[in-house]
């Protein structure tokens, strides 16, 4: 019978190697436990079977440490079978929510593209809507301005819902939302977030759909600012966009509640305008998002205004109220 790794004589006879080693492998055990229950869906009893016996080899290994390797195989067999997961198997035959039944097509004709199954919900309530999808098509070389929308819901100043809406020369706005794709009976749960239990999905829209839902029906603090992008680099940005439907109508990708959510999935649109950008704390808790681009120079604002009074002025629900024969989109960019 072969013998069991001897870790001491590998690794360092070191209290500051082993302790944070032991932490981490029992950190990873937990994970592990999360994975079986959520992504490889055992019961209750099983799970709690799989962490009882995980845990009873790393008591183990902390007496005699050539039995590491007993809670190390099982993380690793765990890992492997999660990291083979793809959206394609597990999702194969899932059907979606309503609002993320369709995910957006990309038409390229001459140079103009058309975007297919543009989500144009008109609602009565959160949830009472007709279900309606458009075809957007614009020429890229027409646009013109980038917009950021972000929404707090429930008081919340941290955590906030974050959009683009791209204009266009001819008056004409579509808006883009990077949403968790839920299968029916399914609700969002920031834990299983972790677990590959939902897609990343891309909703191009009306600003009437998603802006409007936000600000006359659920009613959020939506904030609406007009960035410093110039057309130039709106077009970088829309290029990108396009690119990235594309990717993801080929090779969908999973959410993920911190690494891949709403907004870090935008952030490498901040590198397309600024290349040396490197990351924020602020895109975790993306409430403070807007914040952040106001520190970069990114949006624009009053001379001399600071981002507090900028916020004021631009909370987008005091213009949707009022009493205006103007579309939605002027509505809302009321004083922009």
């Amino acid at each position: 019978m072969p013998k069991l790794i001897n870790f001491s004589r590998i690794f360092p006879n070191r209290m500051w190697f082993w302790i944070p080693l032991f932490f981490l492998i029992l950190a990873l055990g937990l994970w592990s436990a999360g994975a079986v229950f959520y992504t490889f869906h055992w019961s209750g009893l099983a799970t709690a079977s799989f962490s009882i016996a995980f845990l009873l080899s790393w008591l183990v290994a902390l007496k005699k440490k050539r039995f590491l390797i007993i809670p190390i195989v099982i993380e690793l067999l765990v890992l492997l079978f999660f990291a083979a997961m793809t959206p394609k198997r597990v999702f194969a035959d899932t059907v979606w929510q309503t609002p993320w039944g369709r995910e957006p097509q990309v038409e390229y004709i001459g140079n103009r593209v058309i975007v297919h199954n543009v989500r144009d919900f008109r609602y009565r309530s959160v949830d009472d809507y007709d279900v309606r999808y458009i075809d957007f098509e614009f020429s890229p070389r027409t646009v013109r301005s980038v917009d950021i929308a972000v929404s707090h819901w429930d008081g919340i100043r941290a955590i906030a819902h974050t959009m683009l809406s791209f204009g266009f020369e001819d008056g004409r706005f579509l808006a883009l939302s990077m949403e968790t794709r839920l299968p029916q009976g399914v609700e969002q749960s920031f834990l299983q977030g972790f677990y590959r239990q939902y897609e990343i999905l891309m909703v191009l829209a009306t600003e009437e759909d998603l802006f409007k839902l936000r600000t006359d029906f659920r009613h959020e603090d939506l904030y609406l600012y007009r960035t410093n992008a110039t057309p130039e680099q709106a077009l970088k940005l829309l290029d990108y966009i396009i690119l990235r439907v594309n990717t993801l109508s080929k090779n969908p990708e999973f959410y993920n509640s911190v690494t891949r959510n709403c907004t870090t999935s935008l952030s490498p649109l901040l590198r397309v305008i600024n290349p040396s950008f490197t990351g924020d704390l602020r895109l975790l808790f993306n409430g403070f998002s807007d914040e952040l681009l106001f520190e970069l120079g990114y949006l624009r604002h009053h001379e001399g205004e600071t981002f507090d009074e900028l916020k004021r002025r631009r909370l987008a629900d005091q213009y949707a109220k009022l009493t205006s024969d103007l579309p939605y989109s002027q509505l809302i960019r009321t004083d922009l």
